[in-house]
């Protein structure tokens, strides 16, 4: 058979889900190519990089899917099931709402897909695909294989700033965050792969440039300090996403440090002490958000602060105290967000028992996380909006941005910290300018 894999896009001016500036090659994609019986032909498409094409013969197609990404995922299924190609969605999405992806598809896989994917495969040349795949248990990922990334199509054009190899160190998170599904999918666990194999999936690859895709980088730290230390030598560059309890550890930072890291994705989602016990974000820090910025920054480490604005008892004064916090510790990046109620969250659930959400199934609407979709406790819908977009504004003038640079000294960054420093802020300033959308687009039209 002829197998193609498509991570989709859904390249719009509101959506700040994706970078133009740093891209990174996905690792699920590639993995399931390795693990396709040798039999077949496999081809992958990442939309990040370039626009599928359904007129391609195929047989099988593959489909990962993100909740955001839904109009673009069931179009490009019924694209090829048109054309008479057998089409499999996975991911987050249909794992959580698998009757729905149902619709649009002729398999849906539930939960990760490694375990069933060769057996899926098989049952599709034989003629007997199944409409439900569902992994019966974790995977075990000491024995996943290499991915196939030399599958990924050559970049078309060079760019100023090189794209990133996606490296995966562990799975889950033992956290309960409301807004968060991931443990709907992959349960409360944290897996960590052996820190050998990792090491030599990076030494696999000659890409100088990595982004650890880990949803909760180096959580169990014995483990991430043996990764860090092993991969000393191998003079790669990377970013990854982890909490901020990682600056409790000195040793373990400069050992982050020493191997590469470059910068840090950080949730910080609020401000307000509050509000993170309310979001249920886990265990409080031995230590001050601004003493674990200053430590990161301390080894040369920039961070990429996400905040989310809406949960129930924020006031109107969060907008300045975020303003404030953001430019006092010069957070070199800025993830500011509406807070959204993914399907498969418990703040979904709770949101609509309530009858605060104001449209149930908004994804199959052309909405995304940016359009206010709930009706906020706290303060008005139009001030939680017009709120955000003057924190997207504010933090991304000129100033803001040159402000933010130092948080890190000179004499601790590279030229590729100021190429990435820059490309995203501007990035980031372009994007911004219509990313949140107004109340009225989300609610539903009365008759």
């Amino acid at each position: 058979m002829k197998i193609k894999l498509v991570s989709p896009e859904q390249n719009r001016s509101s959506s700040i889900s994706t970078s133009e500036v740093a891209k990174v090659l996905k690792v699920s994609l590639p993995l399931l190519a390795a693990l396709t019986p040798p039999e077949h032909e496999v081809a992958l498409v990442d939309e990040s990089f370039a626009v599928d094409d359904p007129d391609e013969p195929v047989d099988l197609v593959g489909i990962t899917v993100l909740t955001e990404l839904v109009p673009r995922a069931y179009q490009i299924a019924e694209a090829y099931r048109k054309r008479g190609a057998k089409v499999v969605l996975g991911g987050i999405h249909p794992s959580v709402l698998p009757e729905e992806a149902m619709q649009h598809a002729d398999a849906v896989v539930v939960g990760e897909g490694e375990e069933v994917w060769p057996r899926l495969v098989r049952d599709a040349a034989d003629g007997k695909l199944q409409k439900l795949y569902r992994a019966e248990r974790p995977t075990d990922l000491a024995r996943l294989p290499v991915p196939a990334r030399g599958l990924y199509p050559k970049p078309s054009r060079l760019t100023l700033i090189p794209r990133s190899t996606g490296i995966e160190a562990s799975r889950g998170c033992v956290f309960d965050c409301e807004f968060c599904s991931i443990g709907s999918v992959m349960g409360r666990s944290y897996r960590a792969r052996p820190f050998e194999r990792v090491v030599e999936e990076i030494e696999a690859t000659d890409s100088k440039h990595l982004f650890f895709v880990d949803d909760a980088l180096a959580l169990q730290r014995s483990q991430a300090g043996f990764l860090f230390q092993a991969m000393a030598s191998l003079r790669r560059a990377w970013i990854g996403q982890g909490t901020l309890s990682l600056a409790e550890d000195p040793e373990l930072l400069e050992n982050m440090r020493r191997s590469g890291c470059h910068g840090l994705l950080v949730g910080f989602e609020s401000v307000v002490p509050a509000t993170q016990g309310r979001m249920r974000k886990g265990r409080a820090l031995k230590i001050s958000q601004t003493e674990a910025v200053r430590r990161f920054h301390g080894e040369g480490i920039s961070i990429l602060g996400a905040f989310v604005f809406g949960t129930d008892g924020e006031g109107e004064d969060v907008f300045d105290r975020t303003i404030e916090f953001a430019l006092k510790n010069r957070l070199e990046g800025l993830q500011v967000r509406l807070l959204c109620p993914f399907p498969g969250t418990a703040l979904y659930r709770r949101l609509l028992d309530a009858g605060r959400l104001w449209m149930p199934d908004w994804w199959l609407k052309g909405h995304d996380s940016n359009t206010l979709l709930f009706q906020p406790l706290g303060m008005s819908p139009e001030a939680l909006v017009s709120g955000v977009q003057r924190v997207r504004r504010e933090l991304h003038t000129v100033s803001g941005i040159a402000s933010r640079f130092l948080g890190v000294s000179l004499a601790k960054r590279q030229p590729m910290d100021v190429l990435l420093y820059a490309g995203l802020n501007l990035g980031q300033r372009k994007r911004y300018k219509s990313a949140c959308h107004t109340v009225s687009e989300a609610r539903p039209m009365r008759a």
